[in-house]
Formats: C-alpha cells, structure tokens, sequence
C-alpha cells in the first residue's frame, strides 16, 4: 500500500495543466457512492427460524424514491467516459491511430480486470456448493457479479465511439435529440403498446444519449468552457422535467430496483434516466469552479489519483466483499452478526461496525486482485476487423449474460458457457490477464 502511495503522489505531482481534473473527480464520488450505497442497501436477516432474509434498506426508508435521485450516480460514468473517449479518439480522426486498435486498448483496459472475478467465482461456486446452500451460493454469486451489466453497456459503447463521435462531429448536440427520441419511443411502444422485450433496447438509447453529453462536455472545454450559470439552468430544468415526469405518472419515481416498488427507471433504462443524466451533468458544470479549487490542492488531487488507479478493481470486487461477509457471517457464532431485525435501531447502531468489516475485505481483495488493472497487454491489435467485432460480441455478450442470468443457476451449478465465452473474447483481443509483472 505504502509502494502504490507513493507512486501515484508521483503521478499526481506529474499531472499536466491541460489534464480536466474534474472528470476525474467525479469519477471518484461515483464509485464512492456506488461502494457505500450498495453496502448500506444490503439488509441480511437470519430469522427466528433460520431462514434467511435478503432484503433492501430502502423497503423502510420514508420517501426512498426521492433519495434514489442522489444515490443512482450511474451516468456518471457515461458522462464521464464520453469526455474520455472524445479526448482519445483524436488520434483516430488524425488518421494517427487505427480504430481497431482504439478499441482493443480500452476493452483490455476495462475488461482484463473481470476475468480474474469470474475464474474466483466459478471456484467459489464449485467449492461452496458442497456445504451451503444452493439458495445462498447463487445469491452471493449473482450479488457479486451483477454490475458486470456496466461493462456490457459500455464495451458496447466503446467499440461503437468511433462512429458515433463522427456522428457527433457531422451533426452535434442534433444526435442526443434523436437518441433521446428513441429512448422515448421505446416507452412508449413497452408502457402503452406493451410490446414484450422492447425496453431492454434502451440500454442502448438511454445511455447513448448520456455518452454523447459527455461528448458535449468535452466539446464546450475545448471552447470557452461552460459557465456556472449554465449548469445550474440546465440542472433546474432538468430537475423541472423529472419532477413533472414522475408526478405526472409517467414514470415511476425511483431511480433504483426497490423491492415491491414495482416498475424502476434503471432495469431497463427509461427516459427519465436520461433526463437524471442531464441533471448530473447540469451539478458537474454548476460546480466547476469549486471543484477546480479543490482537486488543485495536492492532498485533494493525490486522493483521486490513487482512487482512479484501482476504480475498476474497487467496482468489480466491493459487492464479492459484500457475499464474502455475508456467507462469513451467517455460518458462523450462529449466525449472530444477522440476527437483528433491519430497520430497528439497533440494525441501525450495527451500521457502523457492517461498513468498516466490508472496507477492509474490499481493501485486502484490492490489494490481491489490483495488479490486473495494472497489466494490461500493449500488443498489437488482431489484424482483422471480424476478429475484434467477434471479441467484443463475446466480452460485452458474457458480461450482460452474467447480469442478466447469472454464473450459476440457482441450484448453484456453474453456467460454463459464460466464463468460455469471457474467456474466448478476451483471447481473441489480448485481454487475458497477465501474470508477470510489468506490461507487454
């Protein structure tokens, strides 16, 4: 820890002027509030009877749509990754760099981390399942290796930037309007003509939309920047319009799956996620000023840098720390750590204690699993095109199967195909882990 400290103190010190620190910034807040926000969801009550509660903190919380507002910080990180990918997409329309090696950078950087996950939960699954239960074993797996549904958008986003930033370039703030109308569309045709399936195309839209913000942002840094005031007219219209949306009853107003809550604007995306989006995108330009004084303090700033140097990491293990605990704590001392009923002041009082436990297994699985962030393969590209449109069909494909179904059933036995599918993509695009250190 001390080693990875002092390399990234060196690396914030060495942070160019031109850098946009405030993407970063906001980079960090949103794992943050990711991390604390899972864990303090997460409601686990081992009853009288020995049966096992999964539950969510929000089912007890008053007026817990409206706090989903502030808590669901996923566009964040759309917003944040199309500034990114507008940055480095210059070499690109410079004719400096080819597109399929754009693309098979960022899927190694963003997809080498998940196969060490996925190989430790296939372990987990095969050896746990002699001596727990199924129910449980598929519980702790699917919490686990659920936020895999990010990767699945945004490695599909990812290969398709290179076209949509033309896009964005040829026709400008006119391709958020039509994707936006898309996303609309597909609300229209899931919650009025009822036509089965439809929404899950907006996984696509919804977030197309916030990735091409994130174009926008970086296109207004490029000019003149975008004034506070800007922000916050675009953050109180934005917040005018989903509070109309929601009250009107067009949309639901949690921005989160709450259990009996009925219909979420996340799972799938609906327009109204956009417009949450927008709202963000609105308090990050408000903001600006403020934020730009704080990260330009060096304690401020070498913070970041050593959070952004293990983000992925943090991400994809917090929720394995979490089913860790979990399985720790409900087949130990009787189980004791679970027996209080959530929701009473004592569950309440117990908070503390269930958040500082998940912090240091999150930190000791970082400093095991990290290192694959790190190493990530500089090889040449794959020589054909259909070989790195077929890796990233298998990559984002396996990523949204594990989301979406699971590694294992629920009898607790492992869906191989899954992880072969993972593991195939990332050989064909040379993001198989590395072992040595160093990059190649």
């Amino acid at each position: 820890m001390s080693k990875y400290l002092a390399h990234t103190r060196k690396l914030a010190e060495a942070t160019p002027p031109t850098r946009n620190r405030i993407v970063d910034f906001w980079r960090v807040v949103a794992i943050l509030v990711v991390v604390f926000g899972h864990w303090l969801a997460a409601s686990i009550w081992l009853q009288p009877d020995d049966e096992i509660a999964l539950l969510n903190s929000l089912e007890w919380v008053p007026y817990a749509g409206w706090i989903t507002w502030i808590v669901q910080v996923m566009p964040i990180f759309f917003l944040a990754g199309g500034y990114a990918n507008a940055r480095g997409l210059g070499k690109v329309e410079r004719g400096e760099e080819r597109r399929r090696d754009w693309i098979t950078a960022r899927v190694r950087r963003m997809f080498t981390p998940v196969i060490p996950l996925l190989l430790v939960w296939v372990l987990l699954i095969v050896v746990m399942r002699t001596f727990v239960p199924a129910e449980v074993v598929y519980a702790g797996a699917m919490s686990a290796t659920v936020p895999l549904w990010f990767l699945a958008v945004y490695l599909t986003l990812t290969a398709m930037a290179p076209f949509t930033y033309k896009w964005w370039q040829r026709s400008g703030p006119v391709t958020i309007v039509w994707l936006l109308a898309a996303a609309v569309a597909v609300d229209v045709a899931r919650f009025v003509v009822e036509v089965p399936g439809i929404g899950w195309a907006n996984f696509i839209f919804v977030w197309a939309a916030v990735h091409q913000f994130g174009y926008w942002w970086s296109a207004r840094d490029f000019g003149n920047g975008v004034p506070s005031r800007t922000g916050w007219t675009v953050f109180g219209g934005s917040l005018a319009a989903l509070v109309g949306l929601t009250w009107s009853g067009l949309y639901p107003v949690a921005m989160v799956g709450i259990p009996g809550a009925g219909v979420t604007n996340m799972t799938p995306p609906t327009f109204a996620m956009a417009v949450l989006g927008t709202m963000q995108l609105g308090v990050i330009w408000a903001t600006q000023p403020a934020v730009r004084r704080f990260t330009a303090r060096a304690r401020a700033w070498h913070g970041v840098v050593a959070v952004s140097g293990i983000i992925m990491t943090i991400y994809l293990w917090h929720l394995s720390a979490m089913s860790l605990v979990a399985a720790a704590g409900l087949f130990t001392f009787d189980g004791r750590l679970f027996r209080i009923e959530p929701g009473t002041a004592t569950w309440w009082l117990t908070r503390p204690l269930w958040l500082a436990m998940l912090l240091v297994v999150t930190l000791l699985l970082v400093a095991v699993f990290a290192r694959f962030e790190w190493r990530i393969s500089r090889r040449p590209a794959p020589a054909r095109v259909p070989v790195v449109l077929v890796g990233v069909l298998l990559t984002a494909g396996s990523a949204a199967a594990v989301a979406a179904m699971g590694i294992a059933t629920k009898d607790a036995v492992v869906q191989w195909s899954i992880p072969v599918a993972a593991i195939a993509g990332a050989a064909m695009l040379g993001a198989l882990p590395r072992l040595g250190s160093g990059r190649s």
